[in-house]
């Protein structure tokens, strides 16, 4: 078809660019929004987003979000008392992630979960959503919802 030579909209790119530079984007994630609820889906999708992390030489935005019409909602004369789960997993998360080699910071939200993580990932211009997968839930789940409505990459990891 094009005679033995090549047709140059079809060459790699290789040589092409200076070695480092790209021509579009750039080379890897730099900043991950993980949810972290201290479940095993979710301490499994921490796992696999610290490595993808390491790799790519990327940081990590560890969320919990806590869900107000939750069972956690306490009530004490009246008001509402909110248990600290977020300082209790704040422990839990250091362990998970000690010696992985990654700069992440934990934050804890409040609201809709698949809301409030892609919230997170546009104000910090994340590149990928990183949850677990849900084993069950009645309300819906947090994966599907996100890889549904999500404006960004989103990975479910089982």
């Amino acid at each position: 078809m094009f005679s033995g030579s090549t047709d140059p909209r079809w060459e790699p790119l290789a040589g092409r660019l200076p070695a480092g530079q790209f021509e579009i984007g750039k080379d890897g994630a730099g900043l991950l929004v993980v949810g972290f609820d201290g479940s095993g889906p979710s301490r499994n999708a921490l796992a696999y987003a610290a490595g993808l992390a390491r790799r790519d030489d990327a940081g990590l935005l560890v969320a919990f979000v806590e869900s107000l019409n939750a069972a956690a909602l306490w009530f004490f004369a009246g008001s509402p008392i909110i248990p600290d789960s977020a300082g209790d997993l704040a422990g839990d998360l250091r362990d998970e992630l000690k010696g992985a080699g990654v700069p992440w910071q934990f934050v804890s939200v409040r609201g809709d979960a698949a809301r409030e993580l892609e919230t997170l990932a546009s104000t910090y211009m994340a590149d990928a959503i990183v949850v677990g997968r849900s084993r069950h839930s009645w309300c819906g789940s947090v994966a599907a919802t996100l890889a549904k409505r999500a404006r960004r990459t989103v990975l479910i990891v089982p």
